[in-house]
Order: C-alpha cells, then structure tokens, then sequence
C-alpha cells in the first residue's frame, strides 16, 4: 500500500517567469477596479431604490407647512 502524499506531486518548482507576475498583478488590479465601480453604481442603484420605498406623505405627527 502506497502511502505518499500525491499532493507533494503539484508543488511548483519556485520559478516564476516576471512576465507571469506581471500578468497575475494586472489581472488582479482589473478585478479591483471592476469591482469598484460595481461596488460604486450598486450602492447607488440600492440608494435610489430605497428611497423610492419610502412613504411620500408626511407621518401623522409631522404638519404640513
């Protein structure tokens, strides 16, 4: 019966070409932005759509001016 982790089969060597890292670090910064001005127009939207829930007429303590 075989005991050895097959995992220790996937470990990287330790190179990585810079070329790769650049790559990797600029795929990454893409996301970020993305996410940004998603995070940026949903925020915005679930804003607008709040405030349309809310009641238009006053609460019946407040009078009107």
């Amino acid at each position: 019966m075989d005991t050895s982790n097959p995992f220790k089969q996937l470990e990287p060597d330790g190179f990585c070409p810079p070329n790769l890292k650049e790559e990797i670090v600029s795929e990454i910064d893409l996301i970020r932005n993305s996410l940004t001005v998603v995070e940026v127009y949903v925020d915005q939207l679930f804003g607008v759509f709040l405030a349309s829930l809310t009641p238009l007429t006053p609460k019946p303590n407040e009078q009107a001016s």
